[in-house]
């Protein structure tokens, strides 16, 4: 009896099934920790998540021109407030911290000296619309970098993009989220502006089961561990 009672149950669909996803916009530094954590929450739930990925600038425009998007994952703080204080979510829902990010040199020596060297081509997010590229911005406009500054300098379009630029060998080095480089050189925080992460619902979580159900899970104490085990620091 035990043995058809257990089928039975594994038979049954979860809670999530025939659900409407949650659809998540999520800054490119993000996305792999996201594929990599998602598929708990889908198994646990049932609930499905559909992700899409791009700079934070990037993801802040499409949200503003009514991308319909349940929740935004940015990699700053001051994109997400950038949308809150736009009206796009409910006065209720505020952004809230979800990791915090570390820049690294990635490449050469491992030595940060390698800044200042113009013979060495570095590949960066693109300053104007990813954050982690206006803090690698930042760290180049040290004085001791300066003599650096005729180098070649490969924009990506986001972290993903500056990755590849560095990994395929296009360019000697990298300034890179830490979770996308574990083994390079860390750049000291101090260096930018702290890169603290921030995610927003942009619907009711009381209108959207999965989203409510989805908010609780990112935030437990289990999947922030997580997030910490893929190379970012916890909140404040």
């Amino acid at each position: 009896m035990h043995r058809y009672l257990l089928l039975f149950a594994l038979l049954i669909p979860g809670p999530g099934h025939g659900a409407e996803p949650v659809r998540v916009a999520v800054a490119a530094n993000f996305r792999a920790t996201l594929e990599q954590l998602n598929p708990l929450f889908q198994q646990q739930t049932g609930y499905q998540v559909e992700l899409s990925s791009a700079s934070t600038g990037v993801l802040v425009s499409q949200i503003l021109h009514g991308a319909p998007f349940d929740l935004f994952f940015s990699a700053d703080r001051q994109a997400a407030f950038v949308v809150a204080d736009a009206g796009v979510a409910t006065p209720r829902d505020q952004p809230f911290c979800y990791a915090v990010g570390t820049l690294v040199l990635a490449g050469g020596n491992g030595r940060l000296s390698q800044l200042g060297d113009p013979a060495l081509s570095l590949a960066i997010a693109n300053p104007a619309t990813a954050p982690y590229g206006a803090a690698a911005m930042a760290v180049l406009e040290r004085p001791e970098f300066r003599e650096g500054r005729d180098r070649k300098l490969l924009r990506g379009a986001n972290v993903l993009q500056a990755y590849q630029f560095w990994h395929s060998g296009a360019a000697d080095l990298a300034l890179l989220p830490a979770a996308m480089a574990p083994r390079a050189t860390p750049v000291p925080p101090a260096w930018h502006r702290p890169l603290e992460q921030f995610a927003l619902a942009l619907r009711p979580p009381a209108d959207h089961p999965a989203l409510n159900s989805y908010l609780n899970w990112i935030r437990s104490d289990t999947v922030r561990a997580l997030i910490t085990d893929a190379g970012y620091q916890p909140c404040p």
